[in-house]
């Protein structure tokens, strides 16, 4: 197994167009980062754009994305290893890694051991796909695209649910995001009811490398919470994502939370797979 990179978003796009498409539900974060145009603030760390192949061709792919961990497609755990060597050999030290459960698991003994630092389980995931939107009947209000008037709003729930669902990973900075989300067209969606805003979620934008969109950021305010309005909010988004040309719709959760768990399923999501997330220190 050797371990290389690539010097742009680009390149690494087309080495690895045979595995995003094998695999478009494990590598959907990592179609999703590589068409994204460049981000200011990479600009004094600048990503990092990883392949692993053996003696036949392409087994596994990762980018790393400082401040952020690095992330790894679905490959062997020969491979997984053979990454952590070649970071450890340039004396790198991700802060975190996620990924697919068994690939993770290599890479935290190997990187554990080449370098000493301590790795601490973060969270357990359950990747989600979706076909088929079954709606859920009676909820009050109704779904509507984000504007550019609730920026300050979706920023706002963005860094809550961060803090709740992700302590610690980065926060703030996300405006960028935030802006080229609302350029690109239906992809943040708001359930309102009486024309306030309850619950938030997103969903990537279809193209020709992303295929599958990845409903993400659901969030309802606490006080919001019980009467199905993110349920009611991701079966509108889903659905748009559909109508939009995707091949099917995906989504992560939290193992750890069952209630999310349990609504996505009734919207018609079928567990795929597992992740896992290890943070070192």
């Amino acid at each position: 197994m050797r371990s290389t990179e690539d010097p742009d978003p680009g390149t690494f796009r087309e080495s690895i167009r045979s595995l995003l498409a094998a695999e478009p539900i494990f590598t959907n974060v990592m179609a999703t980062v590589v068409d994204s145009p460049p981000d200011p603030a990479h600009a004094a760390q600048p990503p990092r754009w990883l392949r692993v192949h053996d003696d036949v061709g392409l087994v596994g792919a990762a980018i790393w994305t400082p401040p952020h961990g690095i992330l790894l497609s679905p490959m062997p755990a020969a491979a997984a290893v053979a990454l952590a060597d070649h970071l450890a050999k340039g004396g790198d030290r991700p802060p975190s890694v996620d990924g697919p459960s068994a690939a993770v698991a290599a890479f935290v003994e190997r990187h554990t051991a080449g370098t000493g630092v301590r790795a601490t389980p973060g969270m357990s995931l359950r990747l989600y796909r979706l076909d088929r939107v079954e709606a859920p009947a009676a909820v009050p209000g109704r779904s509507r695209p984000a504007t550019v008037a609730d920026r300050d709003l979706v920023l706002d729930w963005l860094d809550a649910f961060l803090a709740e669902a992700e302590p610690r990973s980065p926060r703030g900075g996300n405006g960028p995001t935030i802006d080229r989300r609302l350029a690109g067209g239906d992809l943040l969606w708001l359930r309102e009811v009486d024309g306030r805003p309850v619950s938030f979620c997103w969903h990537s934008p279809v193209s020709d490398t992303l295929r599958i969109s990845r409903v993400g950021m659901v969030y309802t305010p606490p006080e919001f919470r019980g009467h199905g309005y993110a349920s009611a909010n991701v079966a509108i988004a889903s659905q748009h994502a559909l109508d939009q040309g995707a091949e099917a719709c995906m989504l992560y959760t939290d193992l750890a939370n069952p209630t999310s768990n349990r609504i996505y399923q009734a919207l018609g999501y079928r567990p795929v797979g597992d992740a896992q997330q290890w943070w070192f220190s």
